[in-house]
């Protein structure tokens, strides 16, 4: 899906997206930048639980590499490239 950018900085999410990702006018989004994608997340809030399972998960993630994110940006690329074929 393709959204533009208005002078003001402003875009529109497709109303899909906004139904998948369960977000609703008024919503704040966490918004971040990442090799060279724009994320943005609904953030939850964080309890005790949630940080310690956290804590607990995080532990055994492996460090991502230079491969790593050049496979992911491989992965994109050929996802972007099929979508514009459509």
């Amino acid at each position: 899906m393709l959204t533009k950018l208005s002078t003001k900085g402003q875009m529109v999410l497709p109303k899909a997206i906004r139904e998948m990702a369960r977000i609703e006018a008024g919503d704040e989004l966490e918004i971040g930048y990442c090799g060279g994608l724009i994320v943005l997340r609904k953030p939850e809030p964080l309890d005790s639980t949630r940080v310690r399972h956290f804590l607990k998960e995080g532990r055994k993630l492996p460090e991502m590499t230079a491969a790593d994110e050049a496979d992911v940006a491989g992965v994109i690329g050929r996802i972007r490239h099929r979508a514009s074929k459509k």
